[in-house]
């Protein structure tokens, strides 16, 4: 039988300075250490990533910006990043450590909270989440066990980043991948769309139903079961399943879970206000007695993420049903003690006939003033539907149907128009006289272009869909910008936009092409005039006699014409210094005929200067001298003077 490979021993040191002290816990992504700072001489948690992430690279270029991101986020609700590398045991990162239990050990301990428990544990989380999304991030993975309860009284959430790390290296969903926890799961990270601070909120609606009734609200036989459920299952009200929740805290997890995103609270301040006016009395969470030994409790220093459904050691299936029927049994036994009660009160007497008839008297007064307020009065009338129409027609139609219209505050929608009904509640049918909320749109959220420019396209445009919005591109060749780099965007860095709006990108072509133009047999001051005219320039790479092209003119030039070329570059031409030069031959003593055929062969014009004399006589016709005389140079076309004997 084959033995198992070994086990890799466990590391002691990361990055030269921290010092592993002991393992608080193991996830699906990265075991969580103790550690000491030998620089900075305190105690921190290391969050070691597990090997096989280290060999994405997908994952390790998008984790290296979210840990940067998370590093640059301050916040008392959020644990402080300190540190970030990679080892060759992986990626790390360096986190504040946190003694103290997480929520999910409380929920463990305690079952379920009361609602103003819950508040002081969710409304500071929120708030910190707030922050994060007001600095562009999303967290994608908020749940029980990254809520962390630290001993000062402070809760803190862990674990930005990470998620978001992994998505980009995996599909956000599937049957065997999920980027996230399935409990608290939005519908969009389920259906694989983009995430945005709305997710965060559905989770924190989905803690928030969890703390208030011990277990969440969906669960099926698999993960993705439980998953699916989120996209089509509404998160019940908590007072269906538990007594004492106020209706504000129902309307809180009702509005932060809509399966519609448009219709939750935007972002984590948003449900935090909310909370916080359901629940006014909140009880900080040091004043909680979490019953969780603190000792017990350092894997809250770091927090363990999986990329599945974290085994936490118990059935959320058979909690659920155990607190269910526990309540149910309380509510049945409840009504049964009363009706004994009331039966055990009733007594006849002498005088019960009498009572009969004034009974009856108060009942038929009583029914007969019922129906009157019934039919007449306050009769069931269907609510006329007033979702899209203007605020203020949507108040008068709701008024003259005998209905007390109220809005109950705004939300930010990309399709509805400022100012237009976006919700009623309630529909259908009512009394007349009923309270109908109506909830108006804010129009789309106006967003902040944060500024692109000399960023490479695709970074470019990766970093504005990350704020909200679409982007489109077009081009242009630019003498500075180099190709592909983001020379302008429309709407302009720092001016405000509509969420999902279009930003179009200006993208660089680099340099515009020139076409080199044919410079040859032009005089070379016309060359260099009509070159620099294209913004390129002109070298004199030689100059040599040419017959055919006059001088000073351009014989040839590198590149050829027609070629491309960009501005600031140099044309290299040929200039002619005309004919080349002859040598004057001698012609002395010959024939004058034949010393002018001579001459003229080479190009030369012939003047003949003849003289009489003795030499005449002696060798008539013959030339005895010349001008130039031989061996000298001229161009062709020059004259030579022959001096020569009259025949």
């Amino acid at each position: 039988m084959t033995e198992p490979p070994p086990t890799p021993a466990a590391p002691t040191r990361v990055g030269d300075r921290y010092a592993l002290l002991g393992e608080l816990g193991r996830g699906g992504m990265a075991t969580v250490y103790r550690a000491h700072d030998e620089v900075l001489d305190r105690q921190v948690a290391i969050k070691l990533l597990h090997p096989h992430l280290a060999s994405d690279g997908t994952f390790l270029e998008r984790f290296r910006r979210e840990a940067r991101a998370a590093a640059a986020l301050s916040h008392p609700n959020v644990v402080g990043v300190h540190d970030w590398g990679e080892t060759d045991e992986g990626a790390y990162l360096v986190l504040q450590l946190i003694e103290g239990p997480t929520l999910r050990q409380l929920l463990r301990e305690h079952g379920a909270l009361s609602p103003e428990e819950a508040a002081g544990i969710l409304i500071p989380v929120a708030r910190g989440l707030g922050a994060a999304h007001a600095a562009g991030m999303v967290h994608r993975d908020v749940k029980p066990e990254n809520l962390l309860l630290g001993r000062d009284g402070i809760v803190r959430i862990t674990d930005f980043g990470l998620a978001r790390a992994v998505a980009a290296a995996n599909a956000t969903f599937g049957t065997d991948v999920l980027i996230g926890s399935p409990h608290y799961l939005s519908p969009e990270a389920v259906e694989g769309d983009r995430l945005d601070p709305r997710a965060d909120v559905y989770a924190l609606g989905v803690i928030l139903f969890e703390c208030l009734t011990g277990a969440p609200p969906h669960s099926g036989e698999t993960a993705f079961a439980t998953a699916m459920q989120h996209t089509r299952q509404p998160v019940p009200p908590p007072s269906s399943l538990v007594d004492g929740v106020p209706p504000g805290v129902d309307d809180v997890v009702r509005w932060a879970t809509a399966i519609d995103r448009d219709t939750r609270y935007p972002t984590g301040d948003d449900y935090a206000r909310a909370l916080n006016d359901a629940v006014p009395s909140v009880v900080p969470a040091m004043e909680l007695d979490t019953g969780v030994p603190y000792e017990d409790t350092a894997l809250a220093a770091g927090g363990v993420s999986g990329t599945s459904v974290l085994d936490d050691g118990w059935d959320r299936e058979e909690l659920w049903e155990e607190r269910t029927d526990h309540d149910r049994t309380d509510h049945d036994r409840t009504d049964h003690d009363s009706e004994t009660t009331v039966v055990g009160t009733w007594r006849r007497g002498p005088g019960w006939t009498t009572f009969l008839v004034i009974l009856g008297l108060i009942l038929a007064s009583g029914v007969g003033g019922y129906l009157l307020w019934d039919r007449v009065f306050a009769p069931i009338v269907p609510i006329p539907s007033v979702e899209g129409q203007a605020q203020e027609v949507a108040v008068e139609r709701l008024t003259d149907e005998g209905f007390r219209p109220e809005v109950a505050g705004s939300r930010h929608h990309l399709e509805v128009p400022e100012g237009a009904v976006l919700e009623q509640q309630p529909s259908g049918e009512a009394r007349r006289g009923a309270d109908v909320l109506l909830v108006v749109s804010a129009g789309p959220r106006q967003l902040e272009v944060p500024d692109v420019t000399g960023l490479a396209e695709g970074e470019a445009s990766e970093e504005l869909r990350d704020v909200g919005f679409e982007v489109e591109a077009t081009r242009r060749h630019d003498e500075s910008v180099p190709e592909g780099r983001v020379i302008a965007s429309e709407p302009a860095e720092g001016e405000l936009a509509d969420e999902a709006s279009t930003v179009t990108l200006t993208v660089s072509q680099g340099p515009a092409p020139i076409e080199v133009p044919d410079l040859t047999g032009e005089p070379l001051a016309d060359a260099v005039a009509a070159a620099r005219s294209l913004g390129l320039a002109v070298e004199v790479a030689d100059r040599r006699f040419d017959d055919a092209v006059p001088a000073d003119h351009v014989v040839a030039q590198e590149p050829d014409p027609g070629a491309t070329r960009f501005r600031g570059d140099t044309i290299e031409v040929v200039v002619s210094d005309g004919p080349a030069p002859v040598e004057v031959p001698s012609v002395r003593d010959e024939l004058v005929a034949d010393a002018v055929t001579t001459l003229e062969a080479l190009g030369f014009e012939v003047e003949v200067d003849r003289r009489g004399g003795i030499g005449a006589l002696l060798r008539p016709g013959r030339v005895f001298d010349q001008n130039p005389g031989p061996g000298s140079t001229r161009l062709p076309g020059a004259t030579i003077t022959l001096f020569a004997y009259n025949d």
